[in-house]
């Protein structure tokens, strides 16, 4: 589940398992795009645990080293665009890694029997929820310069706005430093890469072999004495969704992890889902070569912007 472009110390914190989820599925999107054709009945290899596994679609999504680069180059190109009006720039200290620790790790939801009994749903020592971002301090001048916006309107007749008699680029710096990192592109990942990333995660669950995997987990779940129809719906049970997991949503975690593993859900819904987006690689070809295209320029004009500082 692609992360949103952003280094770890400027993550935001999430709100609700909506934003959980978006973490989780490195970033959420609509699409326009039709869903991908549903797959032939394929042979699910036995999977204990996601978290060391890899989709296809990765190859296109900036992961989290890349766009922790891409942010530090962010940083650089601020500070060297403020100090044309004489104004410093400092960001807090990165903070704690949050997040899942692999692209993989939590797609499917908790596959660890450990880390179920410890956290539960929850990410222990990196979620998000207990690490509230920080916010650099701005003073007036430097939001102006950074944003491009004055916070009073600009006297009659000015046409441009500016600061120690040092005229701001237009959208500022921030804007500035996208320009010489994407040109008129995008910053992150593509909306094509985003978009299948999300789309083949939904179009994955109404494929029937992994309904049968939900219905056989559903199954064993209420053989242990808890009800659910698929695990997104243990996931977001409203119990749940405190800053510190409880023990019953620890109890239910571990259940639901051995049932994953006695149904071979993560093989099933795995295999199914790499199936989807081959097919959608392949049937967008042209659209994916773009976007691992741009992908790479970005990574390489951050290259140059850190080697150069």
């Amino acid at each position: 589940m692609e992360r949103p472009l952003a280094s770890h110390n400027l993550r935001t914190g999430l709100s609700g398992l909506a934003g959980v989820m978006c973490l989780f599925l490195a970033g959420c999107g609509s699409s326009e795009h039709s869903a991908p054709k549903a797959v032939q009945e394929v042979h699910a290899p036995e999977l204990l645990s996601s978290v060391d596994l890899h989709l296809p679609i990765e190859t296109y999504l900036l992961s989290d080293a890349d766009s922790e680069k891409i942010a530090r180059a962010g940083v650089v190109l601020h500070k060297k665009c403020l100090r044309r009006f004489d104004l410093d720039y400092e960001i807090n200290p990165p903070g704690p890694l949050t997040g899942p620790r692999t692209f993989m790790e939590r797609r499917y939801g908790v596959t660890g029997k450990a880390e179920a009994a410890a956290n539960g749903y929850h990410l222990g020592d990196r979620d998000p929820r207990t690490h509230p971002p920080h916010p650099p301090k701005l003073s007036a001048e430097q939001q102006q310069v950074l944003t491009g916006h004055a916070q009073e309107k600009a006297g009659k007749g000015d046409t441009a706005l500016r600061v120690n008699g040092v005229t701001v680029p237009p959208g500022g710096c921030y804007d500035e430093a996208k320009r010489k990192l994407v040109g008129s592109g995008k910053l992150g990942s593509s909306d094509v890469a985003r978009q299948a990333n999300f789309q083949t995660f939904t179009a994955s669950r109404s494929v029937p072999q992994v309904k049968r995997a939900f219905e056989a987990w559903s199954s064993c779940m209420k053989g242990k004495g808890y009800s659910y129809p698929d695990p997104l719906a243990a996931i977001s049970d409203r119990r749940f969704q405190g800053n510190s997991p409880t023990q019953l949503e620890r109890r239910v975690a571990t259940a639901d992890v051995a049932c994953k593993q006695q149904v071979n859900l993560i093989g099933t819904w795995f295999t199914v889902e790499t199936s989807l987006q081959k097919e959608l690689v392949a049937r967008k070809r042209a659209d994916f070569a773009t976007a691992l295209k741009a992908k790479n320029e970005q990574l390489a004009k951050a290259k140059a912007v850190l080697h150069d500082q």
